[in-house]
């Protein structure tokens, strides 16, 4: 199965497993637009359900990366990378997934044979390369930012750090004052004639039990075995759940909307007051993203010119694969290309 995405003016191919690639569309949906089949793509994906054969080259010649960065142990993911000329592979230990990138024919094959992790690995993947390319060719800048709707208000964005209470406070718009969903934890922000536009971006909803508790759309999602705790208790449970909009009842959405107010976030509770430039500044995710580093490395400026010099050097020079079982065989092959 193949399928054809749009982001701004981003463009890319998935191929793979129905089922996978239904996995992955559960998040990537809401943003990440299905099109028809399009010339002008600017990457492919392949999902590979099986194990990557050479392993073992990537281990034993490899650097340690980070993939993805956290505080906590259970999400933090580290891998080993090994460059070969226009080719990186990467051995994700969190996953046991293989990613292998080709610059020069922008196709990045993932292995995987459980389908369960691969369609993570695929959203990690797409969603990162994504990332950077928005950036390149739309001027486009990530913000660590809550984005919502309201007709009478327009498009409003809550700035600040982890703990600021970006997620708290969007909920109280959602469920209370009638809001939509533009985006939950990340945004896309681009100046468009004059206007400063907001292009939701794919998150999960991270929620503690405390917040699932105070709202009767998202009540339900708590396991059964934290039902019985007081508010008190609950308070103390130390464990955030990942959902969907469509998981939380949020009815209400908007893919893209024009920015009419920012709204920069201090929580009291936490005793840090932050002025605005600090707050702007530290949520400002281009071209670093603190949680997702540059590991894939798709937008590296000082391999462009090798990659249009090679580009041109298969436009312009004639070539042919010789597929050969000895070498005579092969020599004799490359004597007739030239007879004919």
């Amino acid at each position: 199965m193949q399928v054809y995405y749009k982001f701004m003016n981003v463009h890319w191919m998935v191929a793979g497993n129905q089922d996978v690639i239904d996995a992955m569309d559960r998040l990537l949906a809401d943003y990440f637009v299905r099109e028809s089949e399009n010339e002008e793509i600017d990457f492919r994906v392949f999902l590979e359900n099986k194990s990557y054969d050479e392993l073992r080259e990537i281990l034993e010649f490899g650097q340690r990366i980070v993939i993805h960065n956290s505080k906590k142990s259970a999400v933090h993911e580290a891998g080993t990378e090994y460059r070969n000329g226009l080719t990186t592979s990467i051995y994700n230990h969190a996953t046991k997934s293989v990613y292998r990138l080709n610059y020069l024919s922008k196709e990045i094959h993932i292995y995987n044979s459980d389908k369960g992790v691969l369609h993570k690995d695929g959203i990690r993947v797409v969603r990162d390369i994504v990332k950077v390319l928005a950036e390149e060719k739309s001027r486009a800048v990530m913000l660590h930012a809550a984005a919502l709707y309201k007709k009478e208000y327009g498009g409003i964005i809550l700035v600040g750090g982890k703990g600021c209470g970006k997620t708290s406070v969007s909920l109280e718009l959602l469920y209370k004052y009638g809001f939509s969903e533009v985006s939950r934890d990340r945004i896309m922000l681009k100046k468009e004639n004059s206007k400063y536009m907001i292009y939701g971006w794919p998150n999960y909803y991270n929620l503690t039990i405390r917040t699932m508790n105070k709202y009767d759309n998202t009540r339900q999602l708590i396991p059964k075995e934290y039902l019985s705790l007081s508010i008190d208790e609950m308070e103390n449970v130390n464990r955030k759940m990942q959902f969907t909009a469509k998981e939380m009842r949020i009815d209400h959405k908007a893919a893209t909307a024009e920015l009419k107010h920012v709204f920069y976030l201090n929580n009291n509770a936490k005793g840090i007051c932050l002025s605005k430039q600090e707050l702007l500044a530290i949520s400002c995710y281009t071209p670093d993203d603190l949680n997702y580093p540059d590991w894939h490395h798709w937008g590296d400026s000082s391999r462009k010119e090798a990659i249009t010099f090679a580009e041109n050097l298969q436009q312009e020079i004639d070539s042919t694969v010789i597929d050969w079982n000895s070498p005579e065989e092969a020599a004799e092959d490359i004597k007739r290309s030239f007879l004919k």
